[in-house]
């Protein structure tokens, strides 16, 4: 998806909604008063997309009811609730995600003749909840925003609905093409893309420090890099060897500087990265499979396991927050003693809160230039829509519909705001920001072994680049051993 040519777009519509909460005698306004400046190319595709839909009206199929819902967890409400009149005081991009989920639930009122309701449940809840409503069929709700993880275990439960079945083309743009490709039995049972931003949150990038880069002439412009196709591992770990320096009291912790302040899930990001994967579960197989089995593959992935450690550990260049104490790295490289941090999307806008110097984002560098793209991966923990399988068969079309209708309305609407949310902050104002966005998101890896832990390999590449030994493989070949019995578990579940 190239989303660069709505971020225009974006800037506008923040300047127009500041503009009327400035002039508003009360500090009260309602989002659908004025229609936003649009990109007549991008709302041209849009409209025409929605004119394929057709008509699509949920009250006369649903028994003249038009309550259409969404169940969702509680940590993912912006993205699905917007409340009108709702005015962010501080003037804060919040408003802007705010306003655009609004105008998507009201326009999706509009086209399919629907009233947009939701049910917020804890995220612990969410799988009981859909438990019930799969065995009962009471009609409370037909989609499910939720945790990947839970979407993947609910699928296995027969508790969701086919994509394919419902005939939702999963190769629009406003689709993940990555979530596509999380395939089980020939059926995709829970997809991301424009309708939901949980799971850019938690997407791995990599972020810099460009006031701190000055210091260092020697380095090339990144983003430039980047665009050359030449940011890659090896460069990466050449150029944040000999930056770090200790604060004095010999205890390398995070209160020195480093070249690179990263987390412990970053093991796994460069293992990604490289364009890696453990499980092969995509539409063109016929059922998952061991990606690494294949000698080349085992042997790249040998590489970048050496060159990752050799990031972790050589010469203090890096320093690794503890798992569950990721603040710690937070506050090293805010405090400006970092020249690269590794984390998610999120702690973009994290950033911007209290950070004095300038930075800019980039994707996890690559294995090597011969490598065709940027990759990176979405943390279980993000979030992604599916169906109920409780819906009746006359409304499953019209239900495959309405969700279409409302990614295609969120491209319109809602992508381009949380654009802005990530990009118009006082630290990010640069167009290559959004173009290295770009970049990150549309080519990320779902690997199954990340949303099934019972696999046994979700762990084992970060374990051994934390630890710095050799046991990869033997961990490796530990769980391969196991890994058929253990999918036809999984699979067996579907078929039943």
């Amino acid at each position: 998806m190239k989303f660069t040519r709505y971020l225009c777009l974006a800037l506008a519509i923040l300047l127009l909604l500041s503009t009327l909460a400035g002039c508003a005698d009360n500090g009260d306004k309602n989002p659908t008063d004025t229609k936003p400046v649009t990109d007549d190319g991008a709302n041209d595709e849009i409209q025409q997309a929605l004119n394929d839909l057709g008509t699509i009206d949920w009250a006369a199929n649903n028994d003249g009811n038009k309550d259409f819902t969404v169940l969702y967890a509680d940590r993912f409400k912006d993205e699905v609730v917007g409340i009108n009149g709702t005015v962010d005081k501080d003037g804060g991009a919040s408003q802007v995600i705010n306003d655009a989920v609004y105008e998507r639930n009201t326009l999706l009122e509009e086209r399919c003749n629907l009233k947009f309701n939701v049910i917020e449940r804890e995220w612990t809840s969410i799988i009981t909840t859909v438990s019930k409503e799969a065995s009962t069929r009471t009609g409370d709700f037909q989609l499910i925003d939720t945790l990947t993880s839970d979407q993947a275990s609910m699928a296995t439960n027969k508790y969701l609905y086919d994509y394919l079945a419902l005939d939702v083309d999963v190769d629009q743009p406003w689709w993940d093409s990555g979530t596509a490709d999380f395939c089980l039995n020939d059926a995709i049972y829970f997809m991301s893309g424009s309708i939901n931003f949980g799971d850019d949150n938690v997407t791995y990038v990599l972020i810099f420090n460009k006031d701190m880069l000055k210091s260092y002439p020697k380095i090339e412009n990144p983003y430039q890099t980047v665009k050359d196709w030449k940011w890659t591992l090896d460069y990466f770990n050449e150029i944040i060897q000999g930056i770090s320096y200790d604060n004095g009291d010999g205890l390398w912790d995070e209160n020195d500087t480093y070249g690179f302040v990263t987390t412990y899930e970053y093991g796994t990001t460069f293992f990604i990265g490289s364009d890696l994967r453990f499980v092969l579960n995509d539409r063109s197989s016929d059922r998952p499979e061991l990606y690494l089995a294949e000698k080349g593959r085992m042997d790249r992935a040998l590489n970048v396991l050496d060159l990752s450690k050799q990031i972790y550990h050589n010469n203090n260049a890096s320093y690794m927050s503890p798992p569950g104490e990721e603040a710690k790295g937070l506050s090293c490289f805010k405090s400006g003693r970092g020249l690269f941090y590794g984390e998610v999307a999120s702690y973009l806008a994290e950033l911007n809160k209290d950070t004095e110097f300038t930075y800019g984002v980039l994707p996890v560098p690559k294995y090597d230039e011969r490598q065709e793209f940027y990759r990176t991966w979405t943390h279980s923990s993000g979030s992604s829509y599916s169906v109920v399988s409780a819906i009746p068969d006359n409304q499953t079309e019209t239900v495959g519909d309405i969700l279409e209708a409302m990614a295609i309305l969120s491209h319109q609407k809602v992508k381009p705001a949380y654009y802005d949310k990530m990009l118009t902050s006082r630290s990010i104002r640069d167009e290559e920001s959004a173009e290295m966005l770009d970049l990150i998101f549309q080519n990320r890896i779902y690997d199954m072994a990340m949303y099934f832990t019972t696999l046994g390999l979700d762990t084992i590449f970060k374990t051994s680049v934390n630890a710095n030994d050799d046991k990869f493989s033997s961990s490796y070949s530990g769980a391969a051993k196991t890994f058929n019995n253990r999918v036809k578990g999984i699979l067996r579940k579907l078929t039943k």
